[in-house]
């Protein structure tokens, strides 16, 4: 199963689109799932993904703290028997703590955390707990740092539950760069 990760866009408060480098990567095929991790600012940056899901009903979206529209804050899907989690962020002080967020991976029953907010990449995996953030797809700047990761992930999801994940970010403004991890739950 494939799954397509990216969030903090932030359009058009602080980007325009996502970038187009990773518009390609979303357009390039229909994925299994699209995972989007908040700060869209406007519905119609959700709306955007619909076509590039196999079913509608496999975008899974959570509320930002930019988002002031209807979302749920945390969302759970199962793919495989594996638990995924989505949650923006935002509750997590400082903004992408670890602890944190296992904590709230173990609450939601989920091996597997999408988050957002902090605009920077993670790829984070101790104790049977993967925490993945995709950075910023449009390259906007984060509301209390200015150091961001212009990136988005791809997942592939094995029934031997296995996760193969992509972390593609946009390196010296202008050349995608993809470091490929695999992960056994």
């Amino acid at each position: 199963m494939s799954i397509f990760v990216a969030g903090d866009f932030h359009i058009p408060s602080r980007a325009t689109m996502m970038l187009p480098e990773f518009e390609n990567i979303l357009k390039s095929k229909k994925w299994d799932y699209i995972v989007l991790t908040g700060d869209y600012t406007l519905p119609a940056v959700i709306e955007h993904f619909i076509p590039f899901v196999k079913t509608a009903r496999h975008l899974f979206a959570c509320r930002g703290n930019m988002d002031h529209f209807f979302l749920e804050e945390q969302l759970t899907f199962s793919v495989y028997d594996l638990t995924f989690g989505v949650y923006h962020g935002t509750a997590i002080h400082p903004r992408g703590d670890i602890a944190q967020l296992k904590s709230l991976a173990q609450k939601l029953k989920a091996k597997i955390l999408f988050t957002g907010h902090t605009h920077q990449q993670l790829v984070h995996f101790k104790n049977d707990c993967l925490l993945l953030n995709p950075g910023t797809a449009t390259g906007a700047s984060g509301g209390s740092s200015w150091t961001v990761d212009t990136g988005i992930l791809t997942l592939e999801v094995s029934k031997d539950k296995t996760i193969a994940v992509k972390q593609i970010s946009l390196s010296d403004g202008y050349k995608l760069q993809t470091v490929e991890q695999s992960f056994q739950l």
